[in-house]
């Protein structure tokens, strides 16, 4: 079995954990006479030409080793059509960001809760308000550098790195998948591209929704007359892609409903906007609550007004990823993963139930 594991083995996540991150490539016989730039290029995909040139021309960022040249031949100047030996040795070093100051997740700073882990996967349960990789406006702090932080400090420098399987909204929390080997991460990415993984979310919305459960079943798509250019709607003009949602209720509560949600397509905010149709939009949501002009000063230098807090109640939206049922990569085991509903939510909704029994 490792055998196959090595021998699919793909280019994996880079450590977000480390300082520095270092890449090392040996030229081989074909590669003799190469350009250092296209040398590069052809490894370091995730960088355009333009950007290895820029690497190349930073100082300190790459170096180049006599390694196992023959000749050990003297190392011109580096330049972007250096010519290279076979046996020599490309290194590559670049810094990751790095916090100032760790972010508080939850009421621990730093821990995550590991909801199931083995040789192959770990799932936690992802807390809101973390972007779970760097984006342009938070490049530290994503739950994918605490994954790393965590895998480095009980495992110290392995060949590969955790890699998200899938992804949750910032302000969604719930059962967050990575895959710790290419391996396996291959195999789960077809499971989520044929739609064979069953996810479980749950959701507290605004109202006390009729019946026990249902299906929505209306098409999505952009939002027409929007000023969000994010913002979906249902279409009811053959514009929409199909999308259904079972629902079925999970508790019942004044004024609220928690509600159990089994997506059977993918479209993008598809439970938020079925639900906002359905009369049951989910407290706390920013964008289908209420006036989307709230979403806007919410990204704004403005900021949200007092009345908006009070109008959403939560600081985010109350949409929680409970449950996923994959089929392990390597044994095909059938399993559950489920991650407790977090507790933001869990205390709103324990509220709401308090009151009506005090009243």
């Amino acid at each position: 079995m490792a055998r196959e594991r090595n021998k699919m083995r793909r280019r994996g996540q880079r450590d977000l954990s480390a300082a520095i991150q270092e890449w090392r490539y040996e030229v081989g016989i074909d590669e003799h006479g190469a350009r250092l730039d296209k040398f590069l290029a052809q490894r370091i995909r995730w960088r355009s030409r333009r950007g290895i040139q820029d690497l190349i021309a930073e100082e300190g960022a790459v170096e180049i080793l006599p390694g196992k040249d023959p000749q050990q031949a003297t190392i011109g100047a580096l330049r972007d059509s250096l010519k290279l030996r076979t046996g020599q040795e490309v290194v590559v070093r670049q810094p990751n960001p790095q916090p100032e100051q760790p972010e508080i997740i939850g009421a621990d700073p730093g821990e995550l809760e590991v909801v199931y882990e083995d040789e192959y996967l770990l799932a936690v349960n992802k807390p809101p308000h973390i972007s779970v990789h760097p984006s342009r406006g938070h490049l530290t702090g994503s739950l994918i550098h605490l994954i790393h932080e965590r895998h480095r400090a009980l495992y110290g420098d392995t060949q590969d790195m955790p890699t998200l399987c899938h992804r949750l909204d910032r302000e969604t929390s719930g059962v967050l998948l990575t895959a710790k080997d290419q391996v396996s991460r291959t195999r789960l990415g077809k499971q989520f591209e044929s739609r064979s993984i069953d996810k479980t979310y749950l959701a507290l919305v605004v109202g006390e929704i009729e019946g026990e459960s249902g299906v929505m079943d209306q098409p999505l798509g952009k939002a027409l007359g929007s000023e969000v250019r994010l913002k979906m709607g249902v279409r009811e003009d053959g514009e929409g892609l199909p999308s259904k949602t079972e629902w079925k209720v999970a508790r019942r509560l004044p004024g609220h409903t928690l509600v159990q949600l089994h997506p059977l397509t993918g479209r993008q905010h598809q439970l938020r906007v079925h639900l906002a149709a359905l009369g049951h939009p989910i407290l706390g949501d920013k964008l289908y609550l209420g006036d989307e002009q709230i979403f806007i000063r919410s990204v704004s230098e403005e900021g949200l007004t007092q009345a908006d807090r009070d109008f959403l109640v939560l600081d985010r939206q109350a949409l929680h990823n409970w449950k996923l049922v994959v089929d392990h990569p390597f044994t095909g085991e059938r399993l559950e993963l489920v991650a407790p509903l977090f507790q933001d939510i869990a205390d709103h909704a324990d509220a709401l139930a308090a009151d009506s029994a005090g009243a």
